[in-house]
Parts: C-alpha cells; sequence; structure tokens
C-alpha cells in the first residue's frame, strides 16, 4: 500500500482475463466481444482494464462518453471503441478527431456528424440504436426503418452496428428480456429485407449472456461479469468468475469506549457494553456508501466487525472487540477475502439496496489503485 493512501484497490488483471474467457465460453464462436470499460473500468482502472482487454483480443471497447474513450487514445490504445451513450453535438469533433464509434439515436444527430465529417474527409462508423423496451435511447420501433435509411444517405457516416439494450436481463424469470429479443430480431429481419446494410448486431449485457444465450447475435457487450460479479439473481453454486478488485485500508487508531457511548454523527448507536472500536480512514467520499452505517462488516484479522454508527465522509469506526490482538496497522478488507471470511460485491449491494456497478463504479480517485499480474 501507498505510503500515503488511506485505501487501496488492488486490481488482479489475470484474474480480469480470466472472466473474459469465461465470456468467450458462453458464446458462439463466431460471436465477438465488446469489452466495457466504462465508469473507470467500473472503479477499477480504465487504461490498465482496457490494455488486457485488446490484449486477450476482444474485438471492441465501450465506453460511456468522448471523455473516457480520449483518456483510452491518450494511452496509446489503438482499438476500435465505442462511445455507448450518444454524446451531445458539441462532443462530435473530439469523436471524428480520436476515429471513435458513436451509438446514434436520432437522425438529426446522424446529419450533423456527417456534416463535421465531411469536413474533415473522415468516415465515421455508427451503431442505431433501437429501443425495444428499455424506454431510454433508441430509435422507436415503428420508425427504425425510414430511419435508418434516411442514416444510409447522410454521407461520411456509416452504419456499422445495429443495438438495443436490455431492462431487466438479471432476472432470469422476467419475460421482458424475451420479448425484447423478440423484438429486436423482427427488426433486423425488416433491415435485412429492406437491404440495408450493416456489419453487427448487438444486445447482450452480462445478465444476457448469463441467462438468455439466444441475446447473442453478433457481440456481446459484457461488463459486470468480466470485474467477477455474477449478473444474474441467481448465481451458480460453483462460481466460474473470479473476483478482480480487493479494497483494503488500515487501521489508524483504537479507541476503548465505555458502555453507553455514542458513535458518529447523529448519534445513531450507542454502546451496550465497554467496546473496543477501530478507526479507518474510509468514507463515503472515497465511495464506502453511506447505506453501510450500521449495516456493513470489515474484515480484520479474519473477522466479520460491524461498522457502527454513520459512515462518514472520509471514515467509518468498527467494533473490533471479539478481534484478540488487534492493532494500528493491521489491514481492514473491505471487499474482499481474509481467512474464511469474504465480503463480496453483491452483499454489499443487497446491503445498500443497489446493484454491484454500483459499488464499484462509486470507488472514488482517492483509492490508490495497485495492479498485479
Amino acid at each position: 500500500m501507498d505510503s500515503t493512501a488511506q485505501s487501496t484497490f488492488v486490481v488482479d488483471l489475470a484474474a480480469y482475463a480470466q472472466n473474459l474467457r469465461v465470456v468467450r465460453d458462453m458464446i458462439p464462436k463466431e460471436c465477438a466481444i465488446m469489452a466495457v470499460v466504462k465508469g473507470n473500468g467500473y472503479g477499477h482502472g480504465s487504461v490498465a482494464i482496457a490494455q488486457r482487454a485488446v490484449q486477450a483480443g476482444v474485438a471492441m471497447l465501450g465506453v460511456a462518453t468522448v471523455e473516457e474513450a480520449i483518456i483510452l487514445r491518450s494511452a496509446s490504445i489503438t482499438a476500435p471503441i465505442t462511445v455507448l451513450v450518444q454524446p451531445p453535438q458539441e462532443a462530435f469533433l473530439e469523436a471524428i478527431e480520436h476515429n471513435l464509434r458513436l451509438v446514434l439515436s436520432d437522425v438529426d444527430a446522424a446529419e450533423r456528424l456527417g456534416e463535421l465529417a465531411r469536413k474533415r474527409n473522415r468516415v465515421i462508423p455508427v451503431h442505431c440504436k433501437v429501443d425495444t423496451g428499455m424506454g431510454r435511447e433508441g430509435l422507436d420501433p415503428d420508425n427504425v426503418i425510414s430511419a435508418m435509411r434516411h442514416i444510409t444517405r447522410v454521407s461520411h457516416v456509416d452504419i456499422e452496428g445495429v443495438a438495443t439494450h436490455f431492462s431487466s436481463s438479471e432476472d432470469i424469470d422476467d419475460p421482458a428480456t424475451a420479448n425484447q429479443i423478440r423484438i429486436f430480431k423482427q427488426i433486423l429481419k425488416q433491415i435485412e429485407k429492406e437491404g440495408i446494410p450493416y456489419e453487427v448486431a448487438h444486445a447482450a449485457n452480462s445478465g444476457a449472456i448469463v441467462g438468455h444465450p439466444t441475446s447473442s447475435f453478433g457481440m456481446v457487450r459484457p461488463g459486470l461479469m468480466t470485474y467477477g460479479v455474477w449478473p444474474t439473481d441467481t448465481p451458480p453454486e460453483r462460481m466460474p468468475l473470479r473476483p478482480v478488485g480487493r479494497w483494503e485500508s488500515k487501521i489508524v487508531l483504537i479507541k476503548e469506549l465505555p458502555s453507553g457511548w455514542s458513535i458518529g454523527y447523529g448519534r445513531t448507536f450507542t454502546t451496550q457494553r465497554p467496546t473496543r472500536t477501530a478507526l479507518i480512514p474510509v468514507g463515503y467520499a472515497d465511495g464506502y456508501k453511506a447505506q453501510f452505517g450500521n449495516n456493513g462488516d470489515v474484515l480484520i484479522r479474519g473477522r466479520r466487525c460491524p461498522v457502527r454508527g454513520r459512515v462518514s465522509m472520509d471514515q467509518i469506526v468498527v467494533d473490533v472487540t471479539e478481534v484478540p490482538g488487534v492493532t494500528v496497522g493491521d489491514t481492514a478488507v473491505l471487499i474482499g477475502s481474509d481467512g474464511a471470511e469474504t465480503v463480496t460485491v453483491a452483499e454489499l449491494a443487497a446491503r445498500a439496496r443497489t446493484v454491484g456497478q454500483d459499488i464499484l463504479s462509486c470507488i472514488g480517485p482517492r483509492v490508490h489503485r495497485v495492479y498485479v499480474n
């Protein structure tokens, strides 16, 4: 751990590569992979993750913003990069300059992009998004054919892909995903019938890769599962994925509190007995969520130590009364294993009533990243 870092996120790049192999084994041989590295590689550091993904032979990288893509280009990553969220038109010029692919959901954006690309004598590949039930971005299924026909006539813009996104693929029993797959297949048939050229169709996120094998099409877009978190509500008994990140800090102070002493803002916890506490310099400014106040465990010397009181911006207090020999400088594991105990991303997501993506992508810049393997 860096001597000045309050906490460290240790990222195992071999585990990430192994998880990509798990994806490869789950999809048809001819299906390509777009590794999703948005949100700073789900908190793991986008550059190192993207470099390992390219090394592993993925066809494309997926980011959310033009700015995220430029960070990768600045690190000399030349692989195809797709910006998955339609950017504001002010960002189109940078997208052209950095040779990015854009996911588009309207004709006006395609025309503006074509106009700028024409001035620079560049042809920009785009992926037309279809809204099959997500209700966010995407062309309306009823006018997708006329919109795509229009886009094919925009010079200096080339339709490389057709895409959609699933609203609830993590719930295997929800019929909505099967319905979205059905709608998307119908649209692809219509596109083919109309003779509108494109190269690849893609729809499947991690949940769909695991739970809906018919959603693979020509390319898949795994995110969460590549970071070692099972993407559906029913994980297998034998987990094929390996956790990629381990978040740890150190105890900086130990205190003995009497019975009846309150801890933290709002005095939400009061000791019921003489209590030994440890101060750990991690808080919600680092991404350790406020919801873990009186509702989370940290691992110290292989034991679960409950968080007492609210999570502060920069620190938490944990109860170490039951841990023999605990001392300042001991490692505190926030995500990961220590001895026989493990705190998983899925556990933290359940405690915070959120999703694994939220837990990981919120791990902030103050947390020092260290890369192994």
